[in-house]
């Protein structure tokens, strides 16, 4: 795989600060060549699961070659490692804290194990020169990146690893013959509530009819194909983009509707 000099950032440092350019900074003394883009920087700080699900939905809509640069770290400065990984279309620098989690499964699931490289980030010749305890960001991972950008070697970063850090993943559980148990794992910007029940996990359990959702009080026969299809004011569910059953108001807020987030329950009858 070519690199071809894009670099996203996906951070929790936000905008008020100047963290972000910072970063780009670093990058471009490094790389002038080297396109840094934003993915987001308004992960809550410390979420790393809420990291690994973002960076997860939009990956793969960028060009081959593209490197993916994450610096959610609440770790950082402790024993946690620094960690790259290259799959044949894509690259990823960030610390080893699960924030790669969904990442990784999804790789190893499409190319297997033979098909991507991960080492630890462990020599310093490819770092700034002076290193704080507080933002391997800026002295760290930002060179990195660059560095990976401009074509050097991944073997070159450091010694290979096995496999990455991963976050125990909630996985939806049988409570009944019928009748599965599952989480919120994201709540969006417009109150949409995404679960951990996938489409392919749907259509494998799924017979006849549309199955019966419930979450607290609320009961939801039917899964609607676009938000327009339920009437306004009511809780919906729909499979969304990403390919997950997500819970929904039609022009409103689902989550502060029902006074749930993330981790909360719902269930899903099948017929």
């Amino acid at each position: 795989m070519q690199p071809n000099g894009l670099i996203t950032l996906t951070t929790d440092f936000g905008q008020m600060d100047a963290y972000v350019a910072v970063l780009k900074g670093v990058i471009l003394t490094i790389n002038p060549a080297a396109r840094p883009l934003d993915f987001i920087h308004d992960v809550e700080a410390q979420k790393v699961a809420q990291a690994a699900y973002l960076l997860h939905t939009g990956y793969r809509y960028f060009p081959h070659g593209t490197v993916h640069l994450v610096v959610v770290d609440p770790g950082v400065g402790g024993e946690r490692k620094a960690i790259a990984l290259r799959s044949p279309h894509w690259s990823f620098v960030a610390p080893d804290n699960g924030v790669l989690t969904y990442i990784w499964q999804t790789l190893l699931a499409e190319h297997g194990r033979a098909a991507l490289e991960l080492v630890e980030l462990t020599e310093p010749r490819w770092w700034l020169p002076a290193i704080s305890t507080t933002f391997h960001g800026r002295d760290i991972f930002a060179p990195v990146a660059a560095h990976l950008a401009a074509g050097v070697a991944l073997s070159e970063f450091g010694p290979a690893l096995d496999a990455p850090m991963l976050l125990p993943l909630p996985e939806p559980i049988l409570r009944s013959e019928r009748t599965w148990e599952g989480r919120i794992i994201h709540v969006d910007h417009f109150g949409n509530c995404i679960t951990n029940f996938t489409q392919d996990f749907i259509a494998a359990n799924h017979t006849s009819g549309s199955p019966t959702i419930t979450i607290l009080d609320q009961r939801i026969d039917q899964i609607c194909r676009t938000y327009g299809d339920s009437a306004w004011g009511t809780v919906m569910a729909l499979i969304g983009s990403n390919e997950r059953l997500e819970l929904a108001v039609r022009n409103g807020n689902a989550a502060r509707m029902l006074g749930v987030g993330v981790g909360d329950a719902l269930k899903i009858i099948f017929k």
